[in-house]
């Protein structure tokens, strides 16, 4: 039995609870599988699992270099390395997504780099103990889960600072985000992107 969070809830309990909420909230349906993998995923970070795996010079790695060298890999190795960039750019791009503005590369990267690994991944057939189906879906639907762990992470207070209305319209502009436009709206504010011509 894992460390307990509040109300007597593991990790585990506690995030597929924030996961269906959150879900729920954005109008987002997965298949019992996926939502299991992304509370598994976010438990084993809270508990402090280390994500990815340590390898050396893993930190200094960009994910395009990660992606190449996982292309590159024996068949195990590969399934390993796209998951651990597919795992660790969903991570990041959901839960510390406000961290990436105005970095050298956004969040839109993390999105594009993660769902490719996903996608990549659900082709390596019998490697793991997870469908690939489920790592399918991961890559189709990427940035729906990135929202959906943006609001996690809001909820539960794991990450820190508020977000302000500039940030969201640049993650609205970078990703597209249906949860940044809708938080927008919330905030009387119509996104319209740049260089588009609002009716009068």
């Amino acid at each position: 039995m894992g460390e307990r969070l509040v109300y007597g809830q593991t990790p585990l309990e506690f995030f597929r609870s924030q996961l269906e909420r959150a879900m729920q909230h954005q109008k987002v349906a997965t298949s019992a599988f996926t939502e299991f993998y992304l509370a598994n995923l976010l438990a084993a970070c809270v508990k402090g699992d280390p994500l990815p795996a340590p390898e050396k010079g893993f930190d200094e790695m960009p994910l395009a270099l990660l992606y190449v060298r996982a292309a590159e890999a024996s068949r195990f190795d590969r399934a390993r390395l796209l998951r651990m960039l597919g795992d660790g750019a969903l991570f990041v791009s959901g839960f510390f997504a406000d961290s990436l503005q105005r970095k050298l590369v956004d969040a839109a990267y993390y999105r594009r780099m993660g769902g490719e690994a996903y996608a990549r991944l659900s082709r390596e057939d019998g490697w793991c103990e997870y469908e690939p189906a489920v790592f399918g879906e991961l890559g189709r639907r990427f940035t729906e889960f990135s929202d959906v762990l943006a609001e996690v992470s809001e909820q539960s207070r794991l990450s820190a600072g508020n977000r302000s209305i500039l940030q969201l319209y640049e993650r609205w502009v970078q990703t597209g985000s249906r949860r940044a436009a809708a938080l927008l709206a919330e905030r009387g504010i119509t996104p319209v992107a740049p260089g588009t011509v609002r009716p009068q």
